[in-house]
């Protein structure tokens, strides 16, 4: 039920007003299928975290859509295609580089995907990006400092950097 949600809300062909009754359906036989294969306090605890899921991602990606709907605005498209428009090894390393500072929560990273794209990034880099964008980010790397020390953390995000650049390129090749 959970997959055929995720297809029938992400779909393309489906217009939104044949969307949300479609959506609804499914949500309530999700719902009367976890009412039946859960016990009551199993239940309430799913119900529980789903909810607290729904409240704490939802802000989160509409202020994603938001800002990248203002970014969009003021970043000028021809300047994001003269240096990122291809996939070429300096537009993938900035990519990376730009997804390692940025800090950008789950999901707000998608909606900033999609802006890049529009405004003419390559596939190589926006790949790159999206590989680099959840793995790295100026918090975790001083949160990983303290477990694994400074020689160990250069190590590691030397090798995500390299590993995610050479997906783009890989990528933006193919």
């Amino acid at each position: 039920v959970l997959l055929a949600i995720l297809l029938w809300g992400a779909s393309p062909v489906l217009e939104l007003v044949w969307k949300l009754p479609g959506l609804a359906v499914l949500l309530a036989a999700l719902f009367f299928v976890a009412r039946r294969a859960l016990n009551k306090d199993s239940f309430k605890s799913w119900m529980r975290e789903t909810w607290f899921f729904v409240r704490t991602i939802l802000p989160l990606l509409l202020v994603g859509v938001f800002v990248a709907g203002m970014l969009r605005e003021v970043i000028p498209s021809e300047f994001v295609g003269r240096y990122f428009g291809s996939s070429t090894l300096t537009a993938t390393l900035a990519a990376v580089l730009f997804g390692v500072v940025a800090y950008f929560p789950t999901l707000v990273e998608v909606p900033t995907a999609r802006l890049f794209l529009d405004l003419g990034v390559g596939m190589g880099p926006l790949v790159a990006y999206l590989l680099a964008d959840p793995v790295l980010s100026l918090p975790s790397i001083l949160v990983v400092r303290k477990m694994i020390g400074n020689k160990r953390l250069i190590w590691y995000v030397a090798v995500i950097i390299v590993c995610c650049t050479a997906a783009g390129l890989i990528y933006g090749a193919v």
